[in-house]
């Protein structure tokens, strides 16, 4: 990460749209605003469409490292984010979780529904699929598109905490409902800021004109 003025400032003002989501969200709770789509945890709210938002952005991005660096470890990474934003949009691991469900007549298990299992299985078995072309090409992949990819994969490490774990809890658990929520949309969103921030650093650091001037 390189904290340049423009770097930081981008993920400064996203920093504080996700703030802003999250005290929206604890207004609504509170009954002093009605309308459901303020609402962090809810299909199709402002806060959710933002964070499509950041994820077709980090899918462009990363589309333009890759034409520019000419890896294709970066276009193994946008096919992954573009894959979060099908997901989130189009409820992907919901529906095809569902038929699993159905079709193999799955049981609940340690307090999850059996739809959460079947959600479970085929997002384990869509990462299996993306990650395998990904350190494919990582076997390939030069000393800094390696670099950047370990600290891509903290950050996915991350939202995958709080997109599957907090997530599961906030299932699992009878208390806490609101907080579990709360946690769980408003770290995914914190994190998805930072990699919108991170992969504009890339794009911005090593951009030609830059290069030129000699400026980092």
């Amino acid at each position: 990460w390189k904290f340049t003025y423009p770097v930081t400032v981008l993920f400064a003002l996203l920093l504080m749209a996700d703030l802003g989501f999250a005290l929206v969200h604890v207004v609504y709770k509170f009954n002093y605003i009605s309308h459901p789509h303020f609402s962090i945890d809810r299909d199709g709210s402002y806060a959710e469409v933002y964070q499509y938002l950041k994820e077709f952005w980090i899918v462009c991005l990363l589309l333009l490292i890759a034409v520019r660096e000419k890896a294709v470890i970066y276009l193994a990474w946008a096919f992954i984010f573009l894959y979060m934003l099908a997901d989130d949009s189009m409820r992907i691991h919901e529906m095809v979780g569902g038929i699993l469900t159905r079709s193999y007549q799955l049981q609940p298990v340690f307090g999850l529904r059996a739809q959460d299992i079947g959600e479970l299985l085929i997002t384990g078995l869509v990462a299996a699929v993306l990650f395998s072309f990904l350190f494919l090409a990582y076997y390939f992949a030069s000393p800094t598109a390696r670099r950047v990819t370990h600290y891509l994969l903290l950050l996915v490490a991350g939202i995958a905490f709080f997109g599957i774990v907090v997530d599961m809890l906030h299932v699992a658990l009878p208390w806490g409902k609101s907080l579990f929520a709360l946690i769980e949309d408003g770290g995914e969103m914190a994190i998805m800021s930072l990699v919108v921030g991170y992969c504009f650093s890339l794009l911005y650091r090593h951009s030609p004109a830059l290069q030129a001037n000699g400026v980092r």
